[in-house]
């Protein structure tokens, strides 16, 4: 059995000993982790726009700059190993 199915099964054990009066409010807690989940998914499915508004626009030649950037950061490493 592999690590996910092990854990379900150690949950389902857990809450067959939960109170029933307290049972509603599981489901209501399991209801919320799903929903959390899908919209994490949802999200994180496109990195489209995640760096609009944050000030690259005001750069007038953003490929030179990230050229530049690149040399820096590697010539930064190349003196941390020596």
């Amino acid at each position: 059995m592999n690590a996910a199915a092990i854990k379900k099964t150690e949950l389902i054990n857990k809450i067959s000993l939960i109170p029933e009066q307290k049972l509603e409010e599981v489901s209501d807690f399991i209801d919320f982790i799903i929903v959390r989940s899908k919209k994490i998914l949802s999200e994180t499915g496109t990195l489209e726009g995640i760096w609009k508004d944050k000030g690259f626009e005001k750069i007038q030649d953003l490929e030179a700059e990230i050229i530049e950037v690149r040399k820096e950061i590697g010539d930064a490493i190349l003196r941390r190993r020596v």
